[in-house]
């Protein structure tokens, strides 16, 4: 199922192109800027004519604009792309840490530690220290 809406989708997408370069190729620019707008103003989706004037999603895999109701790139034939995306990302994630930084955490998460176990260890001497010798 996902296929065939794939490859609609991407037939409507060249004929978003067609439709493009034959808008541009008249001589009178007023025309052409208004059928511009007017291509770019609605949905990329198959059989949508929503329009994206006032709130339009852009895909980032197939770089189309799309309403509301089609933006997530599931709905829309991108989710195998989203998919290979989200698996790299766990498979190779990105360091949030240079080396540096993560030694400078490091050394610095030690030496908090160490503080704290002697802060431990001296409420302990103190707590013995109080108590009455019978």
């Amino acid at each position: 199922m996902s296929c065939t809406t794939k490859t609609t989708e991407n037939t409507h997408v060249k004929n978003k192109q067609k439709d493009l370069q034959e808008a541009t190729s008249s001589k009178d620019e007023q025309q052409v800027l208004e059928k511009v707008k007017t291509l770019d103003n609605v949905c990329t989706f198959t059989k949508c004519k929503n329009k994206t004037n006032l709130i339009a999603i852009d895909c980032k895999f197939c770089k189309g604009r799309f309403c509301t109701s089609h933006g997530l790139p599931e709905i829309h034939g991108c989710g195998e792309a989203v998919r290979r995306e989200e698996r790299r990302e766990y498979m190779h994630p990105d360091p949030k840490l240079s080396h540096d930084k993560h030694e400078q955490a490091q050394t610095k998460l030690n030496m908090k530690l160490r503080q704290m176990q002697l802060e431990r260890k001296s409420k302990q001497g103190f707590q013995d220290k109080g108590k009455k010798k019978k």
